[in-house]
């Protein structure tokens, strides 16, 4: 595969588009969302930007296009984006992982971690999105799962499920 080829899995779906841009919408009535992470096949590589934080909203890591600016003492980032391993994301004191970014053997990018955002805990791994410990994989009420979805660069996750 070409780094344009790659297709993103997040949750149990995989979407196939050059750019990806995940946010959580934070006020249904406004519309208002706050970006998660943005992945681009451009220049010939997969770039990563994204901004983690704590349960308490401050900043443990910023990536911007797969450089690292700022990093909390109290976690390890180890390896990159187009690695056997990803980016990982680890809490120093237990080893959790808290965030991990990598392409798989056949060529996706899987993207997986906790994200705080608006008061609330955003969960990612390869099988679901969940909100608070609460699955999201719904489509206007309708249960996704293992879909596969082009043209869907813009992919917003809302208290309701996913929304494009």
């Amino acid at each position: 595969m070409t780094h344009d080829d790659y297709m993103l899995i997040l949750g149990s779906n995989v979407y196939a588009d050059q750019a990806y841009m995940v946010s959580y919408q934070t006020d249904i009535k406004t519309g208002d969302r706050t970006y998660l992470f943005t992945l681009e096949n451009s220049d010939g590589n997969l770039t990563l930007t994204t901004e983690i934080r704590d349960e308490n909203s401050e900043l443990i890591a910023k990536i911007d296009r797969n450089k690292l600016t700022q990093i909390n003492k109290n976690f390890d980032v180890q390896g990159e984006i187009e690695t056997e391993n990803g980016i990982t994301l680890t809490k120093r004191e237990n080893g959790d992982v808290i965030f991990n970014a990598k392409i798989t053997e056949d060529g996706y990018v899987a993207v997986s971690g906790v994200f705080y955002v608006g008061g609330k805990k955003i969960h990612i791994t390869d099988r679901t999105v969940e909100i608070n410990d609460t699955p999201r994989q719904t489509i206007n009420g309708v249960n996704v799962h293992d879909t596969f979805f082009v043209g869907n660069y813009d992919i917003t996750i809302t208290d309701d499920g996913l929304r494009f």
